[in-house]
């Protein structure tokens, strides 16, 4: 089965999957009380985040697996405006959301065959 999509709809899909992955560190960074919290921030921390992991990779190699979390803290600390602690529960909550959201629309995407012989 091959899939071919261009032009709008990709920006649509891309739009869209923004919008889901973001979704719960908006949420996360509401029930936190954060100083900021709207979509557009939330979707800059996460970005901010992103981008701090890559240069931390590209930086200090092997190590960047313990700063990645640190970026992402420190991101959602300054763009969203919570404390260091609201931040390190924010991302805990984010994570949830990201464990609900696997389990609740993951359950509908089902895998078989064998995927050496494609």
């Amino acid at each position: 089965m091959n899939l071919s999509i261009s032009g709008l709809p990709v920006v649509v899909l891309e739009v869209g999957f923004v919008v889901v992955f973001s979704a719960p560190v908006w949420l996360a960074a509401k029930m936190v009380g954060a100083s900021h919290p709207t979509l557009l921030r939330s979707i800059l921390a996460l970005i901010v985040g992103l981008v701090c992991t890559v240069v931390s990779a590209a930086v200090a190699g092997g190590a960047a697996i313990l700063i990645s979390p640190l970026s992402f803290l420190l991101s959602f600390k300054f763009v969203l405006g919570t404390s260091f602690l609201g931040a390190l529960i924010l991302s805990i909550l984010a994570v949830a959301g990201y464990a609900a959201m696997v389990h609740f629309i993951g359950a509908g995407f089902s895998f078989s065959g064998n995927p050496a012989g494609v």
